[in-house]
C-alpha cells in the first residue's frame, strides 16, 4: 500500500523528455524520478508558499520517493485530497524553477 516499485524505464512514455519539468504531470514526474529520468534533490528543499515546510517535506517525499498514493497522505495528515495535490504540484513549480528537478541526460 505504502511502497510500490519503480516503474521499468521500458513502460515510460519517451516524450516526458522532451517535456519541461513544470509541463509533466506529477504522476508522470514521480515515475520518471523513480526511474532516474529526472534528478532529485537529497536534501528536499522547501518553499514558504506551499504550506507549512515540516509537512511539506514529508508530503514530497512520501509522494515522489515511496510512491505514496495522494488519498493515503491526506488521510495520514487530516488534509484534503485536493489541498494535497496543490501542495505537490506548487513545490514541483518551484523547485523546477530553482533548479532542483532536473532531466538527467541520456
Amino acid at each position: 500500500m505504502y511502497c510500490r516499485k519503480a516503474t521499468p524505464v521500458s513502460q515510460l512514455d519517451p516524450g516526458i523528455r522532451r517535456q519541461s519539468i513544470g509541463e509533466i504531470d506529477i504522476d508522470k514526474l514521480r515515475t520518471a524520478i523513480r526511474a532516474n529520468w529526472v534528478s532529485f534533490p537529497s536534501q528536499v528543499p522547501t518553499f514558504p508558499t506551499c504550506g507549512r515546510t515540516d509537512v511539506q517535506r514529508r508530503l514530497i517525499q512520501l509522494y515522489f520517493l515511496l510512491g505514496w498514493r495522494c488519498s493515503d497522505i491526506a488521510a495520514r495528515y487530516g488534509l484534503l485530497q485536493g489541498q494535497v495535490r496543490a501542495i505537490l504540484i506548487t513545490w514541483k513549480w518551484r523547485a523546477a524553477n530553482a533548479g532542483y528537478i532536473q532531466h538527467i541526460p541520456v
